[in-house]
């Protein structure tokens, strides 16, 4: 292959590694967005309005299920002719529920963690812009997947701006995105190859099927929980319905509660 063949081959495939690498970023961008920020926001709407419902309603659920076996052990004693040892019951209850006890006590701090990210200030549109662009930049110049060999430097700054975006810390993202260009050098990133054309080959071939990954996981993303949720929470209408139809379910789980109640005072 002659020499302008060969430099047209090169600046074809440099363009279409870039174009993969500026595609590929905004891929990992967005799938992190989805799940560091979008679906919790997401997660803590549906808590606030309708999962905190749904959980008081299992934990009743829960306690009903106690009460009756709470009774027949009563009753077991009872029936041997023994007087009912309340203390042991008790703590025959505490062992036989404590995997739903468990659960329930998860149930609670998942509500605390949606009441905070339900309460904590939202960004406005040119914050959340400000953030995302700077750490797409990032995304672009730091990430593993797109820019393999990179130094100790740059690997550090990577794992501080990922920490920083995890922690909802937006300033810190803003400011660790403004030191990227400090640390990685301008160089051609093929210049050391032997072969550049066969680098760049393998190099789209790689950004490709990266591509397609992530494509697949933001789809398997976007169709679980808690985006599955998302189409119910823009219907308020559908939103009420539910939360009428779980008070409910509450109102009658506290009243077989109050009868379980007074069966134990009254047996």
């Amino acid at each position: 292959m002659n020499e302008v063949g060969f430099n047209n081959e090169q600046m074809k495939l440099q363009l279409r590694y870039d174009a993969l690498k500026e595609r590929v970023a905004n891929q990992i961008e967005m799938l992190h967005m989805l799940v560091t920020a979008k679906g919790p926001n997401i997660k803590a709407r549906y808590m606030m309005f309708i999962g905190r419902l749904e959980y008081q309603a299992y934990a009743l659920k829960v306690e009903i299920r106690r009460w009756k076996r709470r009774l027949e052990m009563r009753q077991a004693a009872l029936n041997r002719g023994e007087t009912p040892n309340h203390e042991k019951i008790e703590a025959m209850l505490e062992r036989e529920f404590a995997e739903y006890l468990d659960m329930i006590a998860q149930h609670a701090q998942e509500l605390k963690e949606a009441s905070e990210r339900f309460a904590a200030k939202s960004l406005s549109d040119e914050e959340d812009t400000a953030v995302r662009v700077a750490y797409l930049n990032a995304v672009k110049k730091l990430h593993p997947d797109l820019n393999p060999d990179l130094p100790k430097a740059a690997t550090d700054l990577w794992n501080e701006i990922q920490s920083a975006y995890d922690a909802r810390d937006w300033e810190a993202v803003r400011l660790l995105a403004a030191l990227v260009d400090s640390v990685v050098s301008g160089e051609n990133e093929f210049a050391a190859a032997t072969d550049v054309v066969a680098a760049l080959h393998e190099a789209c071939e790689r950004l490709e099927a990266k591509s397609r990954e992530l494509a697949e996981k933001t789809k398997e993303v976007k169709s679980s929980v808690p985006f599955t949720y998302e189409a119910l929470l823009k219907d308020e209408d559908a939103v009420k319905e539910r939360q009428n139809e779980l008070k409910e379910i509450v109102a009658e789980l506290n009243a077989k509660i109050k009868k379980y109640e007074e069966a134990w005072n009254n047996g």
